[in-house]
């Protein structure tokens, strides 16, 4: 374990950052390529332990993958045939999640294993989910979480297939039931009959699947915005052969949030490149979260994302909901700011890589600052903030958390640093090339 001294932003800031591609979509780009009828070219995947797993994950159930110039080629099987009988999914929510479902539709024996913290992580509504597509699951210690061993048989039917899923742990069990819909043999519609958190995440798995053929009809009347609290949601899917061909992968917005923020809180500017005109990526929404708090952002002609900040934060209320893996950058903005903040809608952080709730609430109150959780709230007031060891739980958002509040806090250091490789290997290269003044490049 590696402790990294985060270095001081002791001028503004004038620096373009290369961003990493995006994981939420690389990793559904290779479920949809293992599911395809034809080969799946991703252009600019991302590469770390996250994408790592989750390759080797289609590999288990048959696929070839062959790196070339500029990408990686997927190959699906001619039909799912798990190789060992065991995924291991780190500590990725999207391999656990997103293959669990892939295993059943292979009629096999499937282990799943993880890290040790891996266990902690919700599979409860997804599991239920699957038992009612015909699953069964067995070796599990913890009911409702890894490891487990998923088995059984879906059987074909003539009747539209309804499932009810409790999915307010997370945003990924019905992402995961979408991504494989157009590979079941039947017409099912799902229904999520309360608020769900991270909603652009799905919408984001929506349009995915239908891009490569795929039939998901909205049937719940989704606006799309990222701060419309909705407490009912409903979509149909029919079975579709998906196409193969291209897929290409937009840089990871929710990534670019630490270096927006490190220009509000250094001075100066940061400038990101190709970043999308529209997109699902719920790290879009930085545009209208940093506004409010003092910085100055907009989109040039030429397709960056332009944050210019003076080094004064305002504090800010914000739902985060929609948005949670956004929380942990907006947090260390708060805590760095000079009037109080309150983040709601974010109970859902606390089956994340950690419980991110309280693993915010105690680093900032261990660096002298006033923070305290509640069930699904995060309020923080200004407070000096003084050195320390922040650790970071084996969770890369709570590094990249840690990294902003040391622009400001000299002495501050980082426990194992290497977890920001679940994401984005080179962090700390790019980290310290924005200070340096030099062109940023993950």
């Amino acid at each position: 374990m590696t402790i990294w001294n985060a270095p001081v932003g002791n001028r503004p800031l004038n620096a373009v950052i290369s961003l990493p591609p995006s994981k939420s979509l690389t990793a559904r780009s290779l479920v949809l390529a293992l599911l395809a009828k034809e080969p799946t070219f991703i252009a600019n995947p991302l590469h770390c332990r996250d994408t790592d797993l989750m390759i080797a994950g289609i590999k288990e159930f048959g696929a070839q993958v062959t790196e070339q110039s500029g990408g990686i080629l997927v190959t699906p099987p001619a039909k799912l045939t798990p190789q060992t009988g065991v995924v291991e999914c780190g500590l990725a929510g999207t391999v656990m999640r997103f293959l669990a479902p892939v295993a059943l539709l292979s009629g096999q024996p499937v282990r799943f294993q993880g890290d040790e913290a891996a266990s902690a992580r919700p599979m409860q509504g997804l599991q239920d989910a699957l038992a009612q597509l015909g699953a069964q699951f067995s070796d599990m210690p913890k009911p409702g979480h890894l490891p487990f061993t998923i088995s059984g048989q879906i059987t074909p039917s003539d009747q539209l297939k309804q499932l009810k899923i409790n999915a307010a742990a997370s945003s990924q069990f019905v992402s995961a039931l979408l991504l494989v819909s157009p590979a079941l043999p039947f017409e099912m519609q799902i229904e999520v009959d309360s608020v769900l958190p991270s909603i652009r995440h799905v919408e984001m798995t929506i349009a995915e699947v239908n891009a490569c053929g795929g039939e998901i009809e909205n049937l719940g009347g989704e606006t799309g915005d990222w701060n419309t609290r909705q407490i009912r949601h409903l979509w149909r899917c029919k079975p579709a052969s998906l196409r193969g061909g291209e897929r290409i992968i937009e840089p990871d917005l929710t990534n670019a949030g630490p270096f927006l923020a490190a220009a509000m809180i250094c001075g100066g500017q940061v400038s990101i490149p190709h970043w999308p005109a529209k997109t699902f990526q719920p790290g879009d929404a930085w545009r209208q979260l940093l506004t409010p708090m003092g910085a100055r952002i907009y989109r040039t002609p030429e397709g960056s994302l332009v944050c210019q900040g003076r080094g004064v934060i305002g504090g800010t209320r914000s739902d985060l909901e929609a948005l949670g893996e956004l929380t942990p950058t907006l947090a260390a903005l708060c805590a760095l700011a000079v009037e109080p903040s309150k983040l709601t809608g974010i109970g859902h952080l606390r089956g994340h890589e950690t419980d991110r709730l309280s693993a915010l609430e105690t680093e900032i109150n261990r660096l002298g600052g006033k923070a305290h959780a509640r069930e699904n709230s995060l309020a923080i007031s200004p407070a000096p903030l003084h050195a320390a060891l922040v650790k970071t739980y084996g969770d890369h958002r709570m590094a990249m958390f840690a990294a902003l509040i040391g622009l400001q806090v000299p002495g501050l250091q980082v426990a194992d640093i290497e977890c920001v490789g679940k994401t984005f290997p080179n962090f700390t290269a790019t980290w310290e090339a924005m200070l340096a003044g030099a062109n940023g490049a993950a």
